[in-house]
Formats: C-alpha cells, structure tokens, sequence
C-alpha cells in the first residue's frame, strides 16, 4: 500500500527512472568486453580466494577495490557472466538517476529534480558508462549522495548530517582516485561556509565538519594501499592536453549532438544572465542558504573549478590525466546548471517545450544519428576469440600482444597455447628470423587501436616461411593464422623437444616433472605411416617403490591408446619401449597421462621423464 500511495505521489519520477533502465540494460551485453572490462572479468572471478582477488586488483587496477568487490559478490549470486556485470552496473546508473533527483530536488526544488532526473536518464554518456563494466558509474552516484548530504549538512548541520556525508564521501574515494578533488572541493565548500556561518556557531559547525572529516578517513581506509600506488606513478599512457580538451569533453558529455549542444548553449546564458541579475545586500550564512540561485552556484562553481584546475595543472606540470571518463563526476554539474537553466524559465509553456525539445532530440540521436544499441564501438575480443576458437582445430598457438587477457577467452580451451609478453608481430616475426623462436604455425592476434604492421624485411620472411591460411578482421580486433610451407617432420635421430608438452612443470635440466596426477598432449607433429618403437626415458620417484608400485604412465596417439607402462626406479636402466603401428599419413598428437600419484606416509610417488624418441622400424 505504501509502494502504491509514492507511485501515485511520484509517478513522473517512476516513468524516468522506468526509462532510464530501459535505456541502460537494453542491449547491454551486445557491445564485446574491450581490455579494461576484460581485467574487470578476470579480478572479480569469484573462484579467486581472497587473497588472489586482493593481489590481482593491486597488480592489474589504478582503482580501488570497492566496484570489483560487490561484482564479485553479484557474480556469486547470479552467475559469473558478462551480462551479469553489466546489468550490475546499469542499476548503479539507475540508482544515480535517482540520487541525482534527490540533489537537485534539496539545492533548488522538486521540479528540478524531476528536470535534473529526466536530463540524466537520456544522457548518452551516462548510459553508456552505465553499461560498462568498470566504476564510473559508481564515482557518479557515489559523488552526487556526496554532494546531496552536504547539502543537507550545510542547511542543518548536525552530527548524523555530518555521519552520513563523511560516509559517502569516503565513498568516492573507494571509487577512483579521482575522488579525491572531489572531497578537495567539498572542503573548500566546508571552509567557504564555515567563513561565512555566524560567529556563535562557527566551534559546532567546525566540530561537526572534523566530525564528518573523521567518518570519511575511516571509509578511506581500505583503499588506501590503491591510492597510495596511484600517487607514484610517474608516467602514463596519456598525452598531455591540448588546448581545447575540455571543449571536447563538455561536447563528448552531451554526445557531440550539434542540436543538444545549441540547446544548451542558449540555457547556460539565460542561466548566466539570471545569476548576474541577482541582488544580494550582503553576504551573511542565512542571506546566502535562503537564495537558491546563489547558494547553488557557489556549491556548483566551486566544485567545477577545482575538478578542472587541479586534473588541468597536473597534467601538464606532472604526470596527464585528462580523460573524459574520469571527469564523469563533474557530469551532475553541468546537469544542475542546465536544469536550473530550465527551470528559471517563467513561462511554463515553454519551460515544457524547452525540456521536451531536449529529451526528444537526446533520444533521436541516441537511437536514431548515432544507432547507438546496434553500432559496434568497442574492440570484438569476444567475436575474435571465438572465430579463431572455430576455425582452430588443429589448437595452433595463438601468439597475442594481450596474451595476458586472451585466456579469458579460452578458459574451456586449455590445450590452446597462449604466448606473446607484449609481443607485437613485428618482435615475433624478428624472434623467428634470430632463431630464438622455433617457426611453427601460429595464430597472431591483436586488437584495440593496434592495426597490423610489419617491416618490409619481416613481411618478406613471413611471404617466404608461410602461408597466410586465415585472416580475420573485426571492429579494432583482428587475426591471421599462418602455416609454415614446409611442413615439419619429426627427425626420427632425435628426442623430441619435451616444450612441446602441455601442460607440464620443467626442472633446471629441462626434464619434464610430474609431482601431481597429469594429462598432457603434445603439439601437433607430422608422422608417416609404419611401425614405430615409442622409446621412454624417465624414473620414478623416489626409490624405493611405494606400496609396491611406481609411477604408472599411459601413452595415446590421437586420443587412442598405444600403450601403458610403469617407470623404473633404476636410474641405470631409465629406458621403456612401447611398440605400436601407424597406418596413416597425418598430423597426430602425442599424449601421456600419470594416473597414480600418491602421498601415503611421508613419501610422495613422482615420476621424471628424460627423453621421448620415436623411432620406426
């Protein structure tokens, strides 16, 4: 009953915030995880301990924990998916529509905060980010409750105002970093107020502030270590800023729309010129609360400067880090001005052709100029990985430059190698002319903003060495496959070369070590028809037998057994011997299996191979 009685008291708030779901989970997996939601996928697997959760965020994140600890929390949940993770965030974008009603609805009144709210949920950078899994959709909601309760602690400060703001505001901070010019303005906003208070309550007001102050170091605490790494990075991958480059982020904010931005323009100087015809006698505590335009401008103006001056001086005198995403927190700024804009409107009917000018023609370019839910933008991991994944039966390695993120997508893969360490082609190509890099057939992979380039030496000893069998191409994202064209054959004088075997654990000598219950295949190899001697060389471990038994390995060629033995403890007499007869001309896989490890009594059942060696008859 209660539910029914505030949907008939709100139901305009209820309509756009309905809205503003749709338009944030519609088509919410139909964009490919790009690099950093690929990490996000990856950090907040919840078959992770704690532990590795913790040291993974560290080691790959510049953020804080929170975002990647609730993901991971929802995965538990409600599965471990792509679709999961962004509809996790499409609702923190939904509960941001709201909190952002809530705002401008305590600065100014409830009519802006249904203007403020219906703004937001058409807002295409606002949707987009609300479908990416990443935190600036939380930086956003957690920033504008922030702001909201400072208000609120400002007109009324008490304790409990000054509890929940500190909550929020560490909030932020366990965010992104960026929160903290954020909490740097509320400050300066703090300090602005404390000024101006009266003189008999400038001791509670302060008080109360430490108090909030206090709070927000608590909520803090946890990111710390994050926050700390961010603070020693010396140098980025940005480039410092050029001279227009909040001209085109306040354009990017809106979509670039040339429609959305002359309407803007006009409100922000009919806003303006509003704001220059206020008349203030003085400037004292209650003069200030009681005029909304002023008391809004100061909160606004202040944390707008100081999010843009202190991003813009750092930049070019330290390290960059100018980048759109990271100032969606100023996002809610340029929302209250135009909404407050609207508002100030005195002619109700053109108040509400102004408003619905501005939302039809936010809809029309996001559904209809940009095609916004059906246009690829972001980089194809996802359609590459599994193109290569269909057109790979043979399990060709993949060499990839992300080789880091690749597994991701062959986690039901396994026995598909993954090499690169930042290898663009150009180094692997070089690797293999030096002889330092055996040349066998290989996917190359790679993807966001890295095109396929090669020297004209490199191109000319891939054209002489292979032949470009596949060749893939999606949006930023591509792949070649290439086979040599002289197919190799095993030298039947020597021990096949063990690194062929995955996956297995190698001692210093190069021996292949078998302490845990083990199934490996080699690559593929060419093998002719006829009769072969399959010769082993290996011992089991330790030397006395283990309840009468040493390892047992079995041997299959192709999926099909040829043979199984056990090894010898004897490390004069290491050598077995399986015989076996091929009557085909193929590629095969070589493949052994240790099925009986043991641990009983302080001893643990190992086995060692030397050598593999296939001789034919």
């Amino acid at each position: 009953m209660k539910l029914l009685n505030w949907l008939k008291k709100n139901y305009w708030l209820t309509i756009i915030l309905l809205a503003g779901a749709f338009l944030r989970v519609y088509h919410a997996d139909f964009q490919s995880i790009w690099l950093d939601e690929i990490l996000t996928m990856k950090n907040s697997d919840p078959k992770l301990t704690l532990k590795q959760f913790y040291d993974g965020i560290m080691f790959w994140e510049f953020i804080p924990h929170l975002y990647f600890l609730l993901l991971r929390f929802v995965f538990e949940v409600f599965g471990y998916s792509t679709l999961v993770a962004r509809v996790f965030s499409g609702v923190i974008g939904v509960v941001g529509i709201y909190a952002i009603y809530l705002f401008a609805k305590e600065l100014f009144n409830k009519r802006s905060g249904l203007i403020a709210a219906a703004l937001l949920s058409v807002n295409i950078f606002h949707i987009s980010y609300s479908q990416e899994m990443r935190p600036y959709g939380m930086l956003f909601l957690f920033t504008v409750m922030a702001f909201y309760r400072l208000v609120i602690f400002i007109k009324k400060p008490t304790i409990l105002h000054a509890v929940y703001y500190g909550i929020f505001a560490g909030l932020i901070v366990n965010s992104h970093f960026f929160g903290f010019i954020t909490i740097f303005s509320q400050y300066l906003i703090l300090l602005f107020f404390l000024i101006t208070s009266p003189k008999e309550n400038k001791k509670t007001f302060f008080f109360y502030s430490f108090i909030s102050g206090i709070v927000t170091l608590i909520i803090f605490l946890p990111a710390y270590e994050a926050i700390i790494r961010v603070s020693e990075i010396s140098s980025f991958w940005l480039q410092k800023p050029g001279p227009d480059a909040f001209t085109m982020m306040f354009k990017e904010f809106f979509g670039n729309s040339e429609i959305i931005l002359f309407i803007i323009n006009f409100i922000v100087i009919f806003y303006v010129i509003n704001l220059f015809k206020e008349k203030t006698e003085n400037y004292k505590h209650e003069t200030i609360l009681n005029n909304k335009i002023l008391f809004s401008f100061i909160i606004l103006f202040i944390w707008l400067f100081t999010s843009l001056v202190i991003p813009l001086l750092r930049s070019y005198l330290d390290v960059p880090m100018i980048l759109s995403r990271y100032f969606i927190n100023i996002l809610p700024v340029l929302v209250l001005v135009i909404t407050i804009g609207m508002d100030l409107i005195k002619n109700k009917l053109i108040k509400c052709i102004v408003i619905s000018c501005f939302v039809l023609f936010s809809l029309i370019d996001l559904f209809v100029v940009k095609n916004y839910y059906n246009t690829v933008t972001k980089s194809q991991f996802r359609e590459l990985t599994k193109e290569i994944t269909r057109r790979n039966p043979e399990k060709s390695k993949i060499v990839a430059y992300w080789s880091w993120l690749f597994p991701y997508f062959f986690a039901n893969t396994p026995d598909i190698t993954i090499e690169g360490n930042s290898y663009s082609l150009k180094d692997y190509v070089a690797g293999m002319k030096s002889g330092a890099i055996k040349p066998k057939a290989f996917w190359y992979a790679d993807a966001n903003s890295r095109p396929y380039t090669l020297t004209v030496d490199g191109q000319a000893y891939l054209d002489k060495n292979f032949i470009l069998k596949e060749k893939l191409e999606f949006h930023d994202a591509w792949a070649n496959y290439y086979a040599p064209i002289a197919e190799e054959k095993i030298n039947l004088n020597e021990n096949l070369d063990l690194s062929i075997f995955k996956p297995v654990h190698f001692d210093g000598n190069g021996n292949i070590i078998l302490f845990e219950n083990t199934n490996a295949r080699s690559e593929f190899i060419t093998l002719e028809k006829g009769n072969y001697d399959l010769i082993i060389s290996g011992n089991s471990l330790p030397a006395k037998p283990i309840n009468g038994e040493n390892a047992h390995l079995k041997f299959k060629l192709n999926g099909v057994e040829i043979g199984n033995l056990n090894l010898s403890e004897n490390t004069t007499t290491p050598e077995k011997v399986i015989s076996f007869n091929y009557n085909k001309n193929e590629k095969v896989r070589i493949q052994f299996i240790y099925d009986n490890d043991i641990f009983e009594k302080g001893q643990d059942r190992n086995a060692i191979i030397y050598s593999l060696k296939l001789k034919k008859k």
